[in-house]
């Protein structure tokens, strides 16, 4: 039986595989992308870009525990233009469909990084980065009301020549409105969740255990939670969803596509071990062949209660 492992995502295109890597944990550094080379990875998403530069949270910026990672990163990055005039140097022979992640202060903000980025060929789309838990405003700030999502995706959507996907936080999922508002606005997928807002002290120099009050959330400890939320908001939305939070493995990555996602990015466990995108490519194929699933979405198709 021949198994078609393509990944239809609307107005983005077409993936060669389900398997993406999500922001923040994809790296363009030699060694690493030795390690990537040749695995079945469908798109790869940035570090989050922001317009001016950033230098992030003060260290520690990650206290890791049992099954889950706070990150406290900040988005550091070095600003839009910097990205811009080095794009080519840096992403332009990774060998994978890029998705650039990009977060704003302000919707003008988050218009002006489109731009600039409409000066790059090639892109597959942008990732807005409405919900980001680790940085006082940054994207949050349009995190609390639907309207709002909805402002930055057409507002967006109206300058940029690229397809959008709003990425939405666990708070942003307990309901469809979050989701409704940024369809109707123009997104072309929705990718959720994004990691859980999060502390953890430390009882034995009374501050926190992080450099930052707080951070966010990731790793196995969240799947479930995002599990129920991929279920829920790819029902309600007639947009591909993009499923993340927690994948450890290819099992856990057929169970988000039951769910209801299109594709499924991992993150946490992407830096635990590089190699993950082609054990859950395996895994997947593997599944579709014991069950006699021809494409992708009849995975999700087969599921009922």
């Amino acid at each position: 039986m021949i198994c078609d492992h393509s990944v239809e995502l609307g107005a983005i295109g077409s993936l060669a595989s389900p398997v993406m890597i999500s922001s923040g944990t994809f790296g363009v550094a030699k060694p690493y992308m030795e390690l990537l080379r040749g695995q079945p990875v469908g798109a790869v998403v940035t570090k989050t870009i922001t317009l001016n530069p950033k230098a992030g949270n003060p260290q520690p910026r990650i206290y890791e525990g049992p099954c889950y990672l706070i990150n406290s990163i900040g988005l550091e990055n070095q600003g839009v233009d910097r990205f811009v005039d080095f794009y080519n140097d840096e992403y332009g022979e990774i060998g994978f469909p890029v998705i650039v992640s990009i977060s704003g202060n302000s919707v003008d903000e988050f218009v002006t990084i489109a731009r600039k980025l409409n000066s790059i060929d090639g892109l597959l789309g942008l990732e807005l980065n409405l919900s980001c838990p680790n940085v006082d405003g940054e994207g949050l700030a349009f995190g609390s009301v639907p309207e709002r999502i909805g402002e930055v995706v057409k507002a967006c959507g109206s300058c940029s020549r690229f397809p959008l996907i709003a990425k939405l936080s666990p708070f942003q999922a307990i309901d469809d409105s979050f989701a409704l508002a940024a369809a109707r606005a123009g997104a072309a997928a929705i990718s959720l969740i994004n990691t859980v807002p999060a502390m953890v002290l430390d009882i034995h120099r009374f501050r926190p255990a992080t450099g930052a009050l707080s951070g966010g959330m990731s790793g196995p400890a969240v799947k479930p939670i995002a599990l129920k939320m991929i279920y829920e908001i790819s029902r309600s939305v007639d947009i591909p969803v993009i499923g993340m939070g927690g994948i450890a493995s290819g099992e856990d990555a057929i169970e988000f596509l039951m769910a209801g996602a299109r594709a499924i990015s991992i993150g946490t466990m992407n830096m635990v071990d590089p190699s993950l995108p082609g054990q859950i490519m395996g895994k997947i194929a593997g599944f579709m062949e014991r069950h006699d699933i021809e494409n992708l979405p009849e995975i999700s198709r087969r599921f009922h209660l």
